[in-house]
């Protein structure tokens, strides 16, 4: 019995090793549109006007890039007569979090909402970070020197390194999390 259960708990070890990495997060993930990261979706929301579509986003942006959800935000642009606004926002990503340590970063980024009839669009740029902070000033850096295919995988792209990689998953579950918050407002 305990050679089955071994045996079984091998082949799903394995198996999870031959995986790789998850397709989500895998080579291309991460666009890169005119040398800056750029993430994109669209949203359709069938037979609604874009002015609608404008409230009900710009409601849930104010909601949610108010205090205490980040540490700063700030709408740089709104235009309630081409149904669009931007936001500067930052906040913390937290990778780990436990009684003895604290490994987070703050993210900086740009987060654009457009709407059209039936369709809004969302962008997410100018992404930077502000990693172990408190060590020495920490270390800065931009989405294009950091979560790239380039800088996230090893030479033979098939695993995502350990530093890079954090950043890339979070990043991209970050704007995934916004994406969803946003489509369940319409």
């Amino acid at each position: 019995m305990k050679r089955i259960v071994s045996l079984a708990l091998a082949c799903t070890i394995s198996l999870c090793c031959l995986a790789g990495v998850d397709p989500h997060y895998g080579i291309g993930s991460v666009p890169v549109v005119n040398g800056r990261v750029l993430f994109e979706k669209t949203i359709v929301a069938a037979d609604t006007p874009s002015a609608g579509l404008f409230d009900k986003a710009m409601k849930w942006a104010e909601q949610r890039f108010a205090k205490p959800t980040v540490i700063a935000a700030k709408f740089t642009e709104t235009d309630s007569v081409n149904h669009r606004f931007v936001v500067n926002a930052e906040e913390y990503i937290v990778f780990r979090n436990t009684f003895l340590e604290l490994d987070r970063t703050r993210i900086n980024y740009w987060y654009e909402v457009s709407c059209e009839e039936g369709a809004v669009t969302l962008k997410m740029t100018r992404i930077t970070y502000w990693y172990e902070e408190e060590r020495d000033g920490g270390e800065r850096f931009t989405a294009e020197e950091w979560i790239t295919d380039e800088q996230c995988f090893n030479s033979k792209k098939t695993k995502l390194l350990r530093r890079t990689g954090k950043f890339r998953i979070k990043t991209i579950d970050l704007f995934d999390s916004l994406t969803k918050q946003l489509m369940d407002k319409f």
